[in-house]
Formats: C-alpha cells, structure tokens, sequence
C-alpha cells in the first residue's frame, strides 16, 4: 500500500492507494486541516498527522502532491507562496526518512494533477498530444504534458500558469506580483468578485443556467479572462489539448461546456475529482 497525500493551502488530503491486478483501487479518503495560518510548524504538524493516519505495517512508501515548486530529484520545496508559510526548504523526502521510515517522493500538486489524469483519467487517449492543464482552486496550478512527460523548466516557467501576469499593473497576487492568472480566476478570487456584486458565490452557476443577467454577465467576464489566460499560455506551451479540473471545475457543473465551448480551444473537463493529485502522485511514485 502506498500512502498518498494531496496537500494544499487549506486541507492536507491522504487516502491509501493498493495495485490490484491491473487496476488502482484508491481507499478512504480523509482530510485534515493544514494549519498555514500557524506556518510551518503548524503544517508539519498537520502533514505528520495525515501520515500517521494511515501508517499501517502494509505501507511500503509516501506519495505526495503538494502546492509550490517542487524540486521532484530531491523532493524539497524550492519556493511557496505565502499559502505555505516557511515552508521553502522542506524536505519531504528526509521528513518521511526520519519520522516514517518510509521513502517517499514528492511532486507538484498540480503536475501531480495532470500526470494522474494523463495516466489514468481524462487524457489518457491525448498521450500523443501536447496537453496543458489549468487547476482552479484555492489557487491555479498548472502543468504541461508533451512528448509523453510533465515538461517543467525556465522555457515556460515551470508550469506555473496561475502566476502569468493577466492584467498590467492589476490586483497583487500572494507571490508578490500584480494581475495574476490566480487573481482572477480561483476559487477564492470569483467568490470575491461575485460578493463585490452581492451576488450569491453559492450559485452563481446555477442562475446563470438559468439565464439570470446579472450571473450571465459575472460568468462572461470570467470567461474572457479564461480566454485571455489560455491565450497567453499558449505562447509559452503550445498544447492541442486543454484540460480544466479544480473546484472551480465541479462549482460549474453541467454549464462547465457551455462556459468552455467558445473559447477557440478543445478543453476537456477533468474527470478524476479530488483524487487527481493521489493518482499523479502514485505515478510519479512508481516511476523510474
């Protein structure tokens, strides 16, 4: 059994993953708060919780997915967000030596992402493709997948999509810079555009479905900005394919085609839910 963490800004997911014949079998999914507020101390803390949760004498070794920059040779975070506070530095893989002793490797949350969807879900039959991949959540993460591997480097700024800059001289992004991708198209920023508006976050999409003008015009906004986002990723790492996942993702529903359809790109919709990152994590644990 392989222990498999999800970790993001607000919750640190962990579920146990076991091989059966030809086919994953992902188990109980639990979920513990990450305690950034608490910086690193309190995110260690959490992280050593989730493990402990599941170390169990069947767990050969810890597969992990986590927000920031991940440096996958040696498992260490090489830079974070204020999302993760201390936390540039941590070694994941001698954290799971010393308090586990379990090996382990570690990889971004949102390559983790596309990896388990290229692998197992929505873009297993786009292998031979050049495939982008955009995660709305508590942030955007993001990941390029071409010539059948995450690609990753300073030639298109290591997949770190939610940082291009959308807007000049626009909103300040908790990395330090204005008019993020982040800043306009997370889960955290549309709930705050939608209040700005006193429109409800709860169903924004819902009445849009339904044709409600003031909840038609929040969504072509943001569908503009989706536009001009993929636009200018494009320039960095042309793709044939788009895949979209993340809360934002699920948040659409049944209106997430009608949103995506018109935007001049085949966007594909994420099909692995909440378990992407175990199953990117879990591939890139028995890679190589």
């Amino acid at each position: 059994m392989t222990i498999c963490i999800d970790m993001g800004a607000t919750e640190i997911k962990v579920a146990p993953i076991k091989r059966s014949e030809n086919r994953l079998i992902v188990g109980e999914l639990n979920k513990f708060p990450t305690n950034a507020s608490l910086g690193k101390e309190g995110i260690v803390d959490a992280l050593y919780r989730a493990i402990s949760s599941l170390n169990g004498e069947d767990a050969t070794g810890i597969a992990i997915a986590s927000a920031g920059d991940i440096d996958v040779n040696t498992s260490t975070i090489t830079y974070a967000t204020e999302n993760l506070p201390g936390m540039i530095g941590f070694d994941f893989a001698l954290f799971c030596k010393e308090k586990f002793n379990l090996p382990a490797k570690a990889i971004n949350d949102a390559h983790a992402a596309l990896l388990g969807e290229m692998v197992y879900g929505a873009g297993a039959e786009y292998q031979d493709k050049r495939v982008v991949m955009l995660t709305l959540g508590s942030g955007v993460g993001g990941g390029y997948y071409a010539g059948g591997e995450i690609v990753s480097n300073e030639e298109n700024d290591y997949g770190r999509f939610g940082h291009i800059c959308l807007e000049k001289d626009g909103r300040l992004c908790t990395c330090g810079k204005r008019g993020c991708v982040e800043m306009y198209l997370s889960g955290r920023s549309i709930h705050r555009d939608a209040q700005a508006l006193s429109i409800d976050g709860g169903d924004i999409f819902e009445k849009y479905g339904r044709g409600e003008p003031k909840n038609v015009e929040f969504v072509n906004v943001l569908r503009e900005n989706l536009k001009k986002s993929l636009d200018l990723i494009m320039q960095v790492s042309p793709f044939d394919v788009c895949i979209i996942g993340g809360g934002v993702a699920d948040w659409m529903e049944e209106h997430f085609y009608s949103i995506t359809d018109s935007l001049g790109y085949k966007i594909i919709r994420a099909s692995l839910g909440n378990s992407a990152g175990f199953y990117g994590a879990y591939a890139h644990y028995n890679r190589g």
